[in-house]
């Protein structure tokens, strides 16, 4: 049996971890490799991309509780909730910039 079909919160977890990452990624070299010269005013700031990254696990999270598979929802519901709480600690609260500079 395919182990990402199961019902088990650390599939949620492994889902969501998965795909934030991977969004997050996607989002920052799409936007990096889009921008011309300084990025002051013509693109995205890297907290709306975080943020966007933590709002992506709605999907998963909708698929699971449509599915029935409530274990593997509470493991997505978890994960999102930990990174919103970060983001907006990190990104919104304490005021920095940059995770990764």
């Amino acid at each position: 049996m395919n182990i990402l079909r199961e019902d088990n919160v650390f599939v949620g977890i492994l889902i969501s971890v998965f795909i934030t990452s991977t969004v997050f990624y996607t989002l920052y070299i799409l936007n990096q490799s889009l921008s011309i010269g300084t990025c002051e005013s013509n693109c995205l700031r890297e907290r709306f991309i975080a943020s966007m990254a933590a709002f992506s696990n709605f999907f998963p999270f909708v698929i699971y509780m449509r599915s029935k598979k409530d274990n593997a929802m509470k493991g997505v519901g978890m994960i999102t909730v930990l990174l919103a709480v970060f983001v907006m600690l990190f990104y919104y609260i304490t005021g920095h910039t940059s995770i990764l500079n």
